[in-house]
């Protein structure tokens, strides 16, 4: 099992959006890892100032291997109608499908396809620049010649799987390990390797309360 952290670190965010952008990031992380075949067994979530960052615990190391079937027509079936069968499940000859029986419709053929898992860094580069555009705000920006929309300029992009650095770009923004403290009397950048670093380090030289429970 292997633990996820993600931060998204940019210019002030206004307070009233905070705790509502939490509750999304988490939301749409799970939900996007769950739709492809990844799903944690605890998610955390805190938000700030200046970040947004989320935490699934308990994740496999690739998705599940993956079998589909797709039904089509009877073997004496037109020409025609297996020609689309075969088009539609990716196959170039009949051969490739199985004949299966019903006891009341008779034979017919399914394509039946295996997809190998994936490992879950692979899964988590492909979704979070996705989750990413779709995000929602109350009120965004473009920064320079970026599309990306996003509350103020974002400026770093923590994503550690197992404190191994998860490679991504996002509008010319790379990912990374390396976060920053409270703008004037924290320190920073510094490298962080998972959750406890991330959340001891913020709390101890950067001068962060992480929760906003703690900060109330």
């Amino acid at each position: 099992m292997a633990d996820l952290l993600l931060e998204l670190f940019c210019e002030e965010i206004p307070a009233r959006m905070q705790a509502r952008a939490e509750a999304d990031l988490l939301s749409m992380l799970e939900a996007g890892l769950r739709a492809r075949g990844l799903e944690g067994q605890t998610g955390l979530s805190f938000s700030g100032p200046r970040r947004l960052t989320a935490c699934i615990q308990g994740l496999p190391d690739r998705s599940a291997d993956v079998t589909e079937e797709k039904k089509g027509p009877k073997p004496d079936a037109p020409d025609k109608a297996i020609q689309g069968f075969l088009r539609g499940a990716g196959l170039t000859s009949v051969e490739q499908a199985e004949i299966r029986t019903d006891p009341r419709k008779g034979a017919y053929y399914v394509a039946v396809r295996h997809i190998p898992g994936q490992p879950a860094s692979e899964i988590i580069a492909g979704l979070i620049p996705d989750l990413l555009s779709r995000f929602h705000w109350p009120k965004s920006m473009r920064t320079g010649t970026g599309s990306l929309r996003w509350v103020r300029p974002l400026q770093r992009i923590v994503c550690l799987l197992d404190g191994q650095l998860v490679p991504f770009e996002v509008d010319g923004l790379k990912s990374g390990d390396e976060t920053e403290g409270h703008r004037i009397h924290g320190r920073g950048p510094f490298r962080v390797t998972g959750l406890a670093d991330y959340q001891a380090q913020l709390e101890g030289d950067g001068h962060v309360l992480l929760s906003r429970a703690a900060r109330r």
